[in-house]
């Protein structure tokens, strides 16, 4: 289990070094493509390499964009 997608995109989130990032599609292109390119601090289990193309990533980077807090 790893970080939740609700309210994901668009906000800060920090990472394993203490910076800081927002979560916006390059970013999350990047965490989907290369998992190990900048890790959260707290998640034990590591989300394993894949095979998807950037095209695929986006379409996943597309439908996270769409899980906000809003009702």
């Amino acid at each position: 289990v790893g970080p939740g997608w609700v309210g994901l995109f668009g906000s800060e989130v920090e990472l394993e070094d203490g910076a800081t990032v927002r979560a916006d599609e390059a970013y999350l292109v990047r965490a989907i493509l290369e998992p190990d390119a900048e890790i959260r601090p707290g998640w034990d289990v590591r989300m394993p390499t894949n095979a998807l193309t950037e095209a695929e990533a986006l379409d996943i980077v597309a439908f996270i964009e769409t899980l906000t807090d809003a009702p």
